[in-house]
């Protein structure tokens, strides 16, 4: 080989060799370029994720401030209303009192210590369902009249706050206590006084209403966002009044270190939202963000605080960061892939073409899906239409009447029942207001409803009203009225039944019942009669076998006649006709009576009626034969269930204010438990089959409830007593304290009941 040769060899080596080191080193610079890239585009993802995180919960913060604040404005502007009303009454009452020229403490406590004051009282406060008491102390502190009772209990509350104020200082006009255990019914209340001045300027006493803690902690727990949201009232002096979630230990009491004290002592604004790192600590140690909204009351010393934890106002931003986050960090593992994709892309070309399939195949995926997705909205919309046409359906073919009414009580619709069975056409009723519904002088729909409690608390209701058609006529009317909102509006669904044929219906078993028991009472007491006589001896000795059928015949004709006896009483409680003759009476004599009555039917079962030796000194206002009716009823039912041999406990104790409860314990095995709810029912028992071992008609409790509602008493049980048994109570106004005296057997003789009449 010649040098030339050579030479051109070499030539050609080290030319191949630039080459191959230019393409690595460009291979280098691109690979460089390649990871410079990605790292870039790795740090900008992380930073617009921190960013965007940052930024929505500033947003966040920023919308729940201004939700805090509405709810903060929306409770402030309830509560003064509320406070309105109770300073109102509290004027009235305050004006009735002293619109004299000349008034003193004597004017004082002889013209408001009366019946007819205590139930103005009443009134007021039967007007304001916050308002818990209203009462009214002498110069000396003393309970002169009260909404709660007349005569007022002896009370002095010379050493309350409110009291000590106003008889203090002569210029101020009403004064807001703190929150405090009621004397009288042991509840947390706060006072809202006033003083009363006599005709020289004098003290003369104090006009107090109390407003009760619960109402607010009730009302602000319906507000509360489902409990995680804690409300606070507290007075200008940051003293708690009211509190939900409710709290004890903090009312009455003052806090100086919270968020309303940052926010009105420390920056003397009255109302804005403060993000607070409370003192309070977090499970694990950890300090407790809250957002609060304060709003200050212009017109009364009071401070409401609505404020919520950290968790409920980033809960939303939490959940938006860690989608963020997940994103993020898919988009940074994927800059990763698709980097090194792209690295491993330079040393083969041929990765394009899977990556196009790929991705191809994902395209129809997608399309796939938002078919999918559509052929579902197309589907959920023809569902919805058939759901709209059944209730439609229902609605025109409902058998009873439906009404649907506006806010403002004007028809917006009714169906084909409604407008039959009220005589109109639609043309007649629509868009009109509903109170040619009703009879004259009565309420519309909406009155009728606002006018129950139940219904201003649940939005639903039953009851029973005369309605009135087109012609004037009335008929009786089941109604169900239930309210709900559509756009913030509130409306009414009532459900209208003609109920007619069932007063008929009643009215035909009542004369039916009272017919029956009339016509079998006179015959009854006949072969009654002439039992009796043949087991007297009247007509000389019985063969021992006639003795038996006569004596069995004998015992089925006094339990007909108990039966057709509380049938008569049945009849006479629902028709209104049962007589009561009120007398005071001692409570001690009563009971007496009742168990030497019942005592010789006790001791044919073997059980024996202990009357308790420590029997409260008082009078009760009752019917006495009534009364012993009752007794009889409930010691005959302790002895028949209570084993032989045993005791049958009548206990005797206060209950509450003004009230003494009488106590029935027997020693039997209780009452089961799925008859509970029924024994209180006509023609109930727990056996009954007729087989069952204790006789009965099933009336005897039934009568014994209505009794003791005639009354103005209460009966209920205990299922089972401490000791052993069932405990059957009756409860009853105390008529006045009275010294145990003598039983003195009354002239009258008293309707007692068949001691086997249950």
């Amino acid at each position: 080989m010649s040098r030339c040769t050579i030479a051109k060899v070499d030539d050609k080596f080290l030319c191949c060799q630039d080459k191959t080191i230019r393409m690595k080193s460009n291979g280098k610079q691109t690979s460089r370029l390649a990871a410079a890239l990605g790292v870039f585009l790795v740090l900008t993802i992380i930073v617009s994720a921190v960013a965007s995180i940052w930024v929505l919960r500033g947003q966040e913060v920023e919308k729940w401030q201004k939700q805090t604040e509405a709810f903060s404005l929306m409770l402030a502007e309830n509560t003064a209303q509320q406070m309105g009303t109770a300073y109102l009454a509290l004027d009235n009452v305050v004006e009735r009192i002293q619109d004299r020229w000349t008034i003193d403490s004597e004017y004082l406590n002889t013209h408001v210590n009366t019946l007819e004051f205590h139930q103005i009282l009443a009134e007021k406060k039967k007007l304001s369902p916050q308002i818990d008491v209203i009462f009214l102390l002498d110069g000396d502190g003393n309970l002169i009249a009260s909404s709660h009772s007349f005569p007022p209990v002896v009370l002095n509350s010379s050493n309350r706050d409110y009291f000590v104020t106003q008889k203090n200082d002569p210029t101020l006009k009403e004064y807001v206590s703190t929150s405090t255990r009621n004397k009288a019914t042991g509840q947390w209340t706060f006072f809202i006084s006033r003083r009363l001045t006599g005709s020289d300027g004098e003290f003369i006493g104090v006009a107090v209403i109390g407003v009760s803690p619960s109402f607010y902690s009730s009302f602000y727990e319906k507000i509360s966002i489902g409990g995680r949201a804690a409300v606070t009232l507290f007075r200008d002096d940051f003293t708690f009044l009211a509190r939900w979630p409710e709290r004890n230990e903090l009312m009455g009491k003052r806090s100086l270190n919270g968020s309303t004290y940052q926010l009105v002592h420390d920056q003397k604004r009255k109302s804005g939202v403060i993000i607070t790192n409370t003192e309070r600590m977090a499970d694990g140690g950890k300090p407790l963000m809250r957002m609060a909204a304060i709003q200050t009351l212009d017109k009364y010393p009071l401070i409401i605080n609505f404020s919520i934890e950290e968790d409920l106002y980033l809960t939303d931003w939490r959940r938006i960061s860690g989608v963020i986050v997940v994103v993020a960090l898919g988009g940074v593992i994927a800059v990763i892939m698709a980097f090194t994709l792209l690295l491993s892309l330079l040393k083969r070309r041929e990765v394009d073409l899977e990556i196009t399939k790929e991705l191809k195949l994902q395209a129809e995926v997608i399309n796939r899906n938002q078919a999918t997705l559509l052929q579902d909205l197309t589907q959920q919309k023809r569902e919805l239409k058939e759901s709209s046409d059944r209730f439609l359906a229902v609605f025109q073919n409902a058998a009873d009447g439906i009404i649907m009414v506006d806010d403002k009580g004007n028809i917006e619709t009714a169906n084909p029942a409604a407008l039959a069975m009220y005589g109109y056409d639609p043309v007649d009723i629509l868009g009109k207001h509903g109170e040619f519904f009703a009879p004259p002088d009565s309420k519309d729909l909406m009155a009728l409803a606002m006018s129950y409690p139940e219904f201003v608390n649940t939005g639903l209701i039953y009851l029973e009203a005369e309605r009135m058609r087109k012609d004037g006529s009335l008929f009786p009317a089941e109604l169900s009225i239930s309210r709900y909102l559509i756009s913030g509006q509130r409306k009414l669904i009532v459900i209208v039944r003609d109920i007619s044929e069932r007063r008929k219906m009643e009215k035909m078993k009542s004369e039916f019942i009272s017919t029956v028991s009339h016509e079998l009472r006179t015959p009854l007491t006949s072969i009654r009669g002439s039992l009796s006589l043949l087991l007297g001896g009247v007509v000389g000795a019985i063969p021992e076998k006639a003795q038996m059928l006569i004596t069995i015949a004998h015992k089925n004709s006094e339990s007909l006649t108990r039966l057709i006896n509380d049938l008569l009483d049945s009849q006479k409680i629902e028709a209104g006709k049962m007589d009561f003759s009120f007398q005071t009476l001692p409570l001690c004599d009563l009971l007496t009576s009742a168990v030497q009555t019942n005592q010789a039917f006790a001791q044919n079962l073997g059980v024996r009626i202990a009357l308790s030796e420590e029997i409260p000194a008082v009078s009760v206002n009752v019917d006495e034969g009534r009364f012993q009716q009752v007794m009889a009823n409930l010691l005959s039912n302790a002895c028949k269930y209570s084993p032989k041999g045993a005791d049958v406990q009548l206990l005797v104790k206060l209950s509450g204010v003004n009230k003494v409860r009488v106590e029935v314990i027997d020693q039997g095995s209780g009452i089961p438990e799925d008859f509970r709810e029924r024994i209180f029912q006509k023609f109930s028992q727990a056996d009954s089959s007729d087989t069952r071992a204790k006789g009965g008609t099933g009336l005897g409790l039934a009568i014994t409830q209505a009794i003791m509602h005639q009354m103005h008493g209460e009966i209920g049980y205990e299922g089972q007593h401490a000791e052993a048994g069932t405990c059957f109570y009756i409860e009853l106004p105390i008529s006045s304290l009275a010294l145990p005296s003598p039983m003195s057997p009354s002239s009258n003789s008293p309707p007692t009941a068949d001691p086997a009449s249950d």
